[in-house]
C-alpha cells in the first residue's frame, strides 16, 4: 500500500480545471481557422468559375455577366457555403473582374464575417484565321 502526503491531495483536479479551458479554447481556434480557410476556397473557386464563364463570349456583354453570377452562386450552394453578397462583375478594356464574397459562420470572436476573393481575367478573343 502507498502512503500518499496530504499536500498532494486535489493536485489532479485543479490541474484539470486550469488546462481544459486553454484546450477548449485552443480546439475553438483551430475550427474557426479552419471554416475561414474553407470559405477562402470556396470564394475563390466560386470566383475563378464565374470569372472563366463570364470571360467566355467575347460580345456576349450582360449575357455573359449574368450566366457568370449564376455559375459563381450555384458553385458556393454546391460546395456548402452562404454569400455574404450577391458576386460582382466588371468587364472594361478586355478584361473581366469578378468578386466572390462568403459568410464565415462563427464559432470563435475576432475572426471575419466574410470572405472576399477577386479574380481578373481577360476576355476570350475569337479571330478567323485571316486576322492571325
Amino acid at each position: 500500500m502507498s502512503v500518499r502526503d496530504d499536500r498532494d491531495r486535489g493536485e489532479a483536479s485543479t490541474q484539470v480545471i486550469l488546462v481544459v479551458p486553454v484546450i477548449v479554447l485552443l480546439l475553438t481556434l483551430a475550427v474557426q481557422a479552419a471554416l475561414v480557410f474553407h470559405a477562402s476556397a470556396v470564394a475563390g473557386a466560386a470566383a475563378a468559375r464565374g470569372a472563366s464563364v463570364a470571360a467566355g463570349a467575347e460580345f456576349a456583354g450582360m449575357a455573359a455577366a449574368v450566366s457568370g453570377v449564376q455559375a459563381a452562386s450555384r458553385m458556393v450552394d454546391e460546395l456548402g457555403a452562404d454569400l455574404a453578397r450577391a458576386p460582382e462583375v466588371a468587364m472594361a478594356d478586355g478584361l473581366v473582374t469578378f468578386i466572390v464574397e462568403v459568410r464565415v459562420p462563427r464559432v470563435a470572436p475576432f475572426f471575419p464575417d466574410a470572405v472576399t476573393r477577386v479574380v481578373v481575367e481577360p476576355l476570350e478573343r475569337t479571330t478567323t484565321e485571316s486576322q492571325r
